[in-house]
């Protein structure tokens, strides 16, 4: 059987992960974070700028999510802005998304086109002010100071502070396994000697009944945060950051759902419990 073909989706996210969607282009880009222009990117670009397409996300003034279409754009055709765009003098533009349920609901984003380079110089709301709320929903998994962590490393990756973005999420990384370990300390049989001089991925094995599954076949991430800090570039931090982020959050989804399980089989426990009891009494 032949291989099967690359899809354009993943031609543009191997260029870059701005140029994968609509949303993430115009929504989920950090500020600053330049692409390299030449024809194959700019038409890639252009996909998201004059072809804009509905954008699924979240309202900041709904609080909810809702569809935008986009109603604002430069309307250049692709050569037009092919060549605008690979050009050296600079150019600005901005393309507007309105909320479908009430349209003084919107997301605007600045670009710049100078040097060869695509960049954008600007959004409203920010990458954080959406990002944030939807957030919300691990403060109670994370605890206080944890999901301050997880909102100050959205926070500085939407303001282009790739590195610092990076240490907040291994924060939260450690924070998961350190849980796991508390709870497995409890347990006589567990080799905390052993653990003690662990390397992490080894960590992570022995503790891989306690955390979840996404955790312990992706940890991978630790290595790539800790790699984040020591070794890679702001601009390299930025690009993997969401993808990380995505990362972290999947793996908190997994702990929400396994809390919410154990609450509704101790509800039911204790509701049959008591129709036990009360069958028992009227015999």
């Amino acid at each position: 059987m032949d291989d099967e073909e690359t899809t354009p989706e993943e031609v543009a996210l191997e260029l870059h992960p701005a140029l994968a969607s609509a949303e993430a282009f115009h929504l989920q880009w950090p500020l600053y974070d330049p692409i390299a222009m030449d024809e194959m990117t700019a038409r890639l670009a252009h996909a998201h700028i004059d072809k804009a397409a509905k954008i699924d996300a979240y309202c900041t003034s709904c609080k909810k999510e809702r569809v935008f279409d986009c109603t604002e754009k430069p309307g250049w055709s692709t050569s037009v802005f092919v060549s605008l765009a690979t050009r050296d003098d600079e150019r600005y533009y901005s393309v507007e998304y309105t909320c479908s349920r009430d349209h003084e609901h919107k997301y605007i984003s600045y670009y710049r086109t100078g040097g060869g380079e695509l960049v954008k110089v600007g959004q409203y709301p920010s990458v954080a002010d959406f990002q944030i709320p939807q957030a919300e929903k691990y403060r109670k998994i994370l605890g206080v100071e944890q999901y301050k962590e997880l909102t100050k490393g959205i926070g500085l990756s939407a303001h282009g502070v790739g590195i610092g973005s990076f240490v907040y999420l291994r924060r939260i990384f450690e924070n998961l396994i350190e849980s796991a370990h508390i709870e497995a300390k409890g347990d006589s049989a567990f080799p905390e000697v052993e653990y003690s001089t662990a390397r992490m991925d080894e960590k992570i094995e022995m503790l891989e009944g306690r955390l979840p599954a996404f955790l312990v076949e992706n940890k991978s991430i630790y290595g790539i945060l800790s790699k984040g800090i020591h070794e890679l570039s702001e601009e390299e931090c930025l690009k993997y950051f969401e993808s990380l982020r995505i990362g972290i959050e999947q793996i908190l989804d997994e702990k929400i759902i396994a809390q919410e399980n154990k609450e509704k089989a101790e509800r039911a426990r204790l509701a049959v419990a008591g129709i036990a009891a009360q069958v028992k009494g009227g015999k």
